[in-house]
């Protein structure tokens, strides 16, 4: 699943100043390459506006994700981890350090992805590990782990 240019899916920044303005950054890899539209980009963040932080999977990592329809070109994963983390729900005041965005073509694809992330999610250690990375390298290491 991993593909030969993850490296530019794959970003680590110190701060942000909003959950909204991180899942467009989590994003951007895959508008690039055209993986997702601006729509698709649009429906995560208007979901999480309607919905509440419900992408918000534990303490620490976020799923961001919409419906084929609304603008997945192609299966996709982009990983965006916050050094200082990023507050979805002001009520819980947690932080997530690690968000995912995950593009699926279809339902059936969308699952297959999502036991892959489960193995992640799942695994403390590799959490703890992935919010510990210092390099783009190191997180694309642990990733291959499981991806």
């Amino acid at each position: 699943m991993l593909e030969k240019d993850i490296r530019s899916k794959v970003n680590i920044i110190d701060s942000i100043e909003n959950w909204e303005k991180a899942i467009k950054l989590a994003a951007k890899p895959l508008l690039l390459d055209n993986s997702v539209t601006e729509n698709y980009v649009r429906a995560m963040v208007n979901n999480v506006r309607k919905f509440g932080a419900y992408i918000v999977i534990n303490d620490t990592i976020a799923l961001a994700h919409s419906r084929p329809e609304d603008g997945v070109m192609r299966n996709c994963l982009s990983l965006l981890k916050i050094n200082e983390g990023v507050v979805f729900d002001e009520n819980l005041g947690d932080k997530v350090y690690l968000i995912f965005v995950l593009g699926a073509v279809s339902n059936r694809s969308h699952i297959d992805i999502l036991l892959k992330l489960m193995e992640i999610i799942d695994n403390h250690d590799m959490v703890q590990r992935l919010i510990d990375a210092t390099s783009i390298a190191t997180l694309i290491e642990i990733l291959q782990e499981v991806i």
